[in-house]
């Protein structure tokens, strides 16, 4: 059954609280976090001084507690496992700011040149004098992937990582043109740019789980997948929405309808909202019909598809209590 939720109500000239855009949205799932959360916060902080020495990105990195919504993903994971995760984050985190605060963001050749340089990290390129630390502290992660993953996970991994890219360079080649996508792309590429991919490529290594070939590639696991990648960044549009239009940043569902429908922004949200939720309804309604496999195989998915439903629960917490997008809210319900 699905959870009571407060449907759309606030008027199409305005933009309502935060909580009440987050109780509009529809996320029957339970919040999932790893026991391990503290101990990769920790590693992670450490981490991210070590490589970056940025003490400001740093403590923008644990005043968001970032930790906490990694810990949302992968549930079970063991703690170098969660840690190694964190790290990523911290790494992606740093790329997003660069792409989404700095003058990098807005062009798209400086992008292209750097992410050619992290694909090659994944070719076993040895270091070279005077590499960013982007490309060194990207090295030690995926070093690490390698010691628990197999070489056909890894690789997934770099696909994740290609595609992220190729959407951070969509959104680049955006800001340079100061264009709004149309809906049609944005609704394809916003989860490549958004860092979907390399995230659902570490679930199995990390939650030690492997999906049979056939149970990978069936149409109904990859739209359980498609439909899950869309709703954590709907989610995450919707609770950002006020942010980002104050900011100019047109990466943002709401903002794309605003613009391209002529919408006032409270119908704009209204319409975000009402996709997310129905993409929620669509996600339910295929976790309860699953193909038949063998029962292994079925068991396994189950798994999966619990993590699934974890990452889209975690992020309508994560990013409605996290200070990267209100300065004022609180995660410590979730740190307990």
């Amino acid at each position: 059954m699905l959870e009571s939720t407060i449907p759309p109500r606030w008027k199409d000239e305005e933009v309502p609280s935060r909580r009440v855009i987050a109780d509009a949205l529809r996320c029957p799932f339970p919040v999932r976090i790893n026991r391990h959360v503290q101990a990769a916060h920790d590693h992670s902080l450490a981490w991210m001084k070590r490589w970056f020495n940025d003490e400001r990105l740093a403590h923008k990195f644990g005043v968001a507690r970032m930790a906490w919504m990694v810990a949302g993903f992968y549930p079970n994971a063991g703690v170098a496992q969660l840690s190694l995760a964190t790290d990523y984050l911290c790494w992606a985190f740093a790329l997003d700011d660069l792409g989404d605060e700095s003058d990098v963001g807005r062009r798209p050749e400086a992008l292209a040149d750097m992410f050619e340089r992290f694909d090659a990290v994944f070719s076993g390129a040895a270091p070279v004098a005077g590499e960013s630390v982007s490309v060194a502290s990207l090295r030690n992660i995926v070093g690490r992937l390698r010691q628990m993953a197999t070489p056909e996970q890894v690789e997934d991994f770099r696909i994740g990582n290609q595609a992220y890219f190729g959407g951070m360079l969509w959104e680049a080649n955006n800001r340079a043109g100061k264009w709004v996508p149309q809906e049609s792309s944005y609704l394809l590429l916003r989860p490549a740019a958004g860092a979907v991919p390399p995230f659902f490529s570490l679930i199995e290594p990390l939650e030690q789980l492997v999906l049979a070939p056939r149970v990978k590639a069936h149409p109904q696991v990859l739209e359980l997948r498609q439909l899950a990648g869309g709703i954590v960044c709907w989610i995450n549009d919707v609770l950002s929405f006020e942010k980002e239009r104050m900011l100019g940043d047109v990466h943002n569902l709401a903002i794309v309808y605003e613009v391209q429908r002529g919408l006032l922004p409270g119908a704009a949200l209204t319409q975000a909202v009402k996709l997310c939720n129905a993409e929620v309804d669509g996600f339910m309604a295929r976790s309860s019909a699953l193909p038949s496999f063998t029962a292994t195989e079925t068991a396994t998915l189950e798994r999966y598809i619990a993590v699934l439903s974890s990452m889209i629960r975690i992020t309508r917490e994560w990013t409605f209590g996290s200070a990267r997008y209100a300065a004022h809210d609180e995660l410590a319900r979730l740190a307990g």
